[in-house]
């Protein structure tokens, strides 16, 4: 096959499955020691193990340790190989060829092999089955094993992305035997290719891993053990971790941070990351509706003191693109000011000369949530908005609010692509479609820019869809949230990725001499 080249860090020719990832070797000086359990806490109950559909932030982390994907994103942001050593296009992006990894077993000891990657992708694109990777990968058409360590992607339309696409979160492969049976038993059961294997599962309580002997990478993981557990109380899982009864906190609040990261033996990390708070404002519904009230209460947020007093500076305002600028082909976004004046002049002209009464809900986890929706609360009200707040406890959200309310607070993580963003929340199709913002404009510029190899281009097309984007103001995206995490100075190699959904805890191990 012959290759095409594309600007900036795509990788369609693969690299060699010797080859060390960057930002993924985490040398400190010390030889790796074998052994101990990993003990990491987290604030959100893990209410599936289904890696096709879930969607929590202590749910990555599982999922990462349990499954292996065609390709892997690094800390670098770029795909890297995981059960696919190597991968090629034709000249126009409308055929990949992947090449798998020898030897490599599931964790009942059943060969891994192309059909299982044939397998898992004809469920991600079933339209019967909930898929979180569907969006980012509707473009392919058919997907056939060429022999037991060959497989063949054949697209609709010449897409440059895919191995950003292969590397999602919710594309790690599941075997054959499971998809072709009861699939509700992936939601407590996991029989994945990664470093771990599943022991205990209590979603209320915690989550014990046991280091997969099998794993393809020899010698990993160094760890005996990982518990993911569960403290619903954030005092107490702060106390918790600085007593040294856990080693890492998955994620650390904004006011916690520098107490933490100030205590002895603590080691505090802070990722830049296109990480967001958004404002969900659904478009079928009355007030919002109307694009002059959306831009008023754009308005209404002051942006600065948000990143002050929420993140505590550990992040930066936005301006309401769910684009982080990070992205290849972002665009500078104009500041939005805060302008209450100029917020209840565009009220009036909308029709709410007396201003406008309106409920925000906000779940309780993360905190983040609610300390948003109460700082905008205060913000917006010298704007004409009388924002009552309503706060829920999380599954209550879950199953009353997302996606079904029309003003509440959204959270997000980062994405790897422009498209991979869009098509997750914004496209008419999106998998998260959460606005009922539909622009058919905005749908063919992404579609047209999924589509295009040339980098000039494709840098014209993504102008024009996130200037629609800040036209239309679909969202109220107030800042971009820096990564907290922290772990204890004897868990070696700790890491989270800008994208918080890998981990390589297969990396990763205990110094307690």
């Amino acid at each position: 096959m012959s290759h095409f080249t594309l600007s900036r860090r795509h990788v369609l020719m693969g690299l060699a499955a010797s080859t060390a990832l960057p930002g993924m070797s985490f040398a400190q000086g010390a030889t790796p020691v074998s052994g101990g359990t990993l003990k990491i806490s987290h604030s959100t109950r893990i209410a599936t193990l289904n890696v096709l559909s879930l969607s929590g932030p202590a749910e990555y982390p599982c999922i990462d340790m349990l499954y292996s994907g065609l390709t892997r994103t690094g800390l670098d942001n770029q795909p890297h190989p995981d059960l696919a050593t190597e991968w090629s296009a034709n000249d126009d992006a409308t055929e990949f060829t992947f090449i798998l990894r020898e030897g490599v077993t599931f964790h009942d000891g059943t060969p891994f092999t192309a059909d299982d990657v044939v397998a898992t992708y004809e469920a991600i694109l079933n339209p019967d089955i909930p898929s979180a990777a569907r969006s980012v990968l509707k473009m392919v058409e058919k997907v056939e094993a060429v022999d037991d360590l060959t497989v063949k992607f054949t697209l609709s339309a010449p897409f440059a992305d895919l191995p950003y696409s292969t590397a999602h979160a919710n594309a790690r492969i599941v075997s054959r035997a499971a998809l072709d049976g009861d699939l509700t038993k992936l939601d407590t059961t996991a029989n994945g290719t990664g470093p771990f294997k599943l022991e205990t599962y209590d979603s209320a309580r915690m989550v014990r891993l046991v280091k997969n002997e099998n794993y393809y990478k020899p010698g990993q993981p160094y760890l005996d053990a990982v518990e993911m557990m569960l403290f619903p109380d954030l005092a107490a899982e702060t106390a918790n971790f600085l007593s040294g009864a856990t080693d890492v906190m998955l994620t650390v609040q904004q006011a916690d941070f520098q107490r933490i990261s100030d205590s002895a033996g603590v080691d505090a990390q802070q990722v830049g990351s296109g990480r967001y708070v958004c404002v969900v404002m659904r478009q079928d519904q009355e007030p919002w509706n109307d694009v002059r009230v959306r831009k008023a209460f754009g308005m209404a947020v002051d942006r600065e003191l948000l990143v002050d007093v929420i993140l505590e500076g550990l992040g930066r305002p936005a301006y309401d693109s769910i684009v982080a600028p990070e992205l290849e082909y972002a665009t500078d976004k104009p500041v939005i000011p805060y302008d209450p004046e100029a917020a209840r002049a565009l009220l009036a002209e909308a029709g709410y000369p007396d201003g406008l009464k309106v409920t925000l809900v906000a779940s309780d986890r993360p905190a983040i949530r609610a300390q948003t929706a109460i700082a905008i609360q205060q913000t917006a009200g010298a704007a004409g908005f009388d924002v009552e707040i309503k706060t829920m406890p999380h599954d209550t959200y879950l199953a009353e609010e997302w996606m079904k309310g029309d003003f509440y607070i959204g959270y997000w993580g980062m994405q790897p692509t422009i498209d991979a963003t869009y098509n997750l929340l914004l496209t008419s199709d999106a998998s998260y479609q959460d606005t009922e913002w539909k622009n058919a404009e905005f749908d063919a510029l992404v579609a047209e820019g999924r589509s295009t190899v040339d980098p000039e281009k494709r840098a014209e097309i993504y102008a024009k869809a996130q200037a629609l984007e800040l036209d239309e103001s679909p969202y109220i995206v107030p800042f971009y949230e820096d990564v907290l995490t922290a772990s204890r100075e004897t868990t070696v190699d700790w890491h989270i990725a800008p994208i918080s959904r890998f981990f390589f805890i297969e990396d990763v191990w205990m110094n307690k001499a």
